[in-house]
């Protein structure tokens, strides 16, 4: 799709709106507090995708899906590589706007695919089975917004390097897994082709990671 009619349908549905208006796991039980580095962890992630400032207003809440990998230097640090998928519909008004661009029946879908990477701080709670955690990551987010349901089928999408941050709290369930739940901040800078505005959101996760033993 023309990068224009998606700047248009953002200045359309922000008028509209306008006017109506740790990494925790096993990652570092107590018995490997002590340990030596050289710990993997595996996490599966998934939960919600809540659309904040201008991108909640042409975006609303979706769901998200995601893994990460990561590699322990000592009982506190750990870095590694995560990948995301990302899903939202179109808000009330962004669908107002596709149907004056595109006619009857039209309706915006965001997307975006996510990847990159992070370090973990794994806050000390010595003698607990519970561990929070801080993230901070870097990387790539790849965002599609699409038009279907009119009079045609349209779509654009761009690359943007963008950031996140995050915190939550992990609870040992085995000595080789944790269960939990994160929250997540995704900041992605303004690109023309959404109408030089930032997208960002926040998302809420529940998370099950394993510790892969090394020795």
């Amino acid at each position: 799709m023309r990068s224009w009619k998606i700047a248009v349908l953002v200045a359309l549905a922000a008028l509209v709106a306008s006017t109506a208006f740790a990494a925790g796991t096993t990652k570092m039980s107590n018995s490997m507090s002590s340990s030596t580095s050289g710990n993997w962890t595996l996490g599966l992630n998934g939960g919600g995708s809540f659309p904040t400032s201008d991108y909640g207003k042409v975006a609303k809440t979706g769901y998200n899906i995601g893994g990460e990998a990561d590699y322990w230097m000592n009982s506190m640090w750990g870095f590694g590589a995560d990948v995301a998928y990302h899903a939202n519909g179109g808000s009330s008004d962004a669908n107002a706007a596709a149907v004056l661009i595109d006619g009857a029946g039209s309706e915006v879908k965001w997307s975006t695919i996510q990847y990159g990477a992070h370090a973990t701080y794994l806050i000390p709670m010595q003698g607990s089975n519970m561990f929070p955690f801080l993230q901070v990551g870097v990387g790539g987010y790849n965002v599609k917004a699409k038009i279907t349901g009119g009079t045609t089928t349209e779509d654009n999408s761009v690359n943007k390097v963008g950031f996140n941050i995050g915190t939550g709290v992990d609870f040992r369930a085995t000595p080789a897994v944790n269960l939990g739940i994160g929250g997540t901040y995704h900041y992605i800078p303004s690109d023309k082709t959404f109408g030089d505005k930032p997208l960002n959101w926040f998302g809420v996760q529940g998370r099950v990671t394993f510790r892969i033993p090394t020795k």
